[in-house]
C-alpha cells in the first residue's frame, strides 16, 4: 500500500548509505550484472533493434534482481530476463517515460529532470505489484507528487551519480548503475513496502 502524504520521508543520504551497503556485499556480481544489463543495451543499439525497446525490460529485470537482494536473497544474473515476463508494459513505459522526459528536456534541464523524478519507480511497481505501463506511471507520479522536490534532488544525484561515472571512462558506470538502481529500490521499498516474494515470480 502506498504511504501517506504524512508518512513520506524523503532520506537521499540513507538511501544512498544503504544502496551501497547493499551492492558491497556482492560487489562482483552487481558489477557482472551491470556488464550484462550495458552489453544487452549496446547490442541493441549496434543491431539496430534499438535501445528503447530493450532499456524497459533488462532495467525491470535489474531491479527484480535488487529487490530480492533486499529480501535477502543472493544475486542471480539470469534473473535479468525476468523484464520480458512484462515486456510489453515494461518497453511501453520505457518509451513514453522517455518521450516525456525528451519534452521536458527540450525546455531545459529542471523540466527534463522533475520528470524523471515523476516516474522514478514505474519500473519496480511494472515487477512487483504487475502494474499496466500506465497504471505504474500515474501511482509513481501521484507519490512523487506529494514530495516533488525532495524527489527531484534525489533525481538529479542519481544523474550526477551516472554522470560522473560516465566521464570515468564508462568504468565508473560499473559501481555508479547498481548504486543509483539499488537507492531507487530502497527508495521504492520506503514508500510502497516489498509484495509477498510469490507475487512476483
Amino acid at each position: 500500500m502506498t504511504t501517506t502524504s504524512s508518512e513520506i520521508n524523503v532520506d537521499i543520504g540513507q538511501w544512498l548509505n544503504r544502496g551501497w551497503d547493499l551492492i558491497a556485499t556482492e560487489l562482483g556480481n552487481f558489477i557482472l550484472l551491470t556488464l550484462v544489463f550495458l552489453a544487452i543495451n549496446i547490442a541493441a543499439v549496434s543491431t539496430g533493434i534499438g535501445i528503447i525497446f530493450l532499456l524497459g525490460p533488462t532495467s525491470v529485470g535489474y531491479f527484480y534482481i535488487v529487490l530480492q537482494k533486499i529480501r535477502g536473497k543472493s544475486v542471480y544474473i539470469g534473473d535479468i530476463a525476468k523484464g520480458f515476463h512484462v515486456f510489453v508494459a515494461s518497453m511501453l513505459s520505457a518509451i513514453v517515460v522517455y518521450i516525456f522526459v525528451m519534452i521536458g528536456l527540450f525546455f531545459l534541464i529542471i523540466p527534463g529532470i522533475i520528470v524523471m523524478a515523476l516516474y522514478l519507480f514505474v519500473f519496480p511497481l511494472i515487477i512487483e505489484k504487475k502494474m499496466d505501463f500506465w497504471t505504474a506511471m500515474e501511482t509513481s507520479r501521484k507519490l512523487v507528487m506529494k514530495n516533488l522536490f525532495e524527489f527531484s534532488v534525489f533525481t538529479l544525484v542519481l544523474c550526477i551519480i551516472g554522470g560522473v561515472g560516465a566521464l570515468l571512462f564508462g568504468v565508473g558506470l560499473l559501481l555508479a548503475l547498481p548504486l543509483i538502481f539499488s537507492a531507487i529500490a530502497l527508495a521504492y521499498v520506503d514508500m510502497f513496502g516489498l509484495e509477498n516474494e510469490s507475487a512476483v515470480k
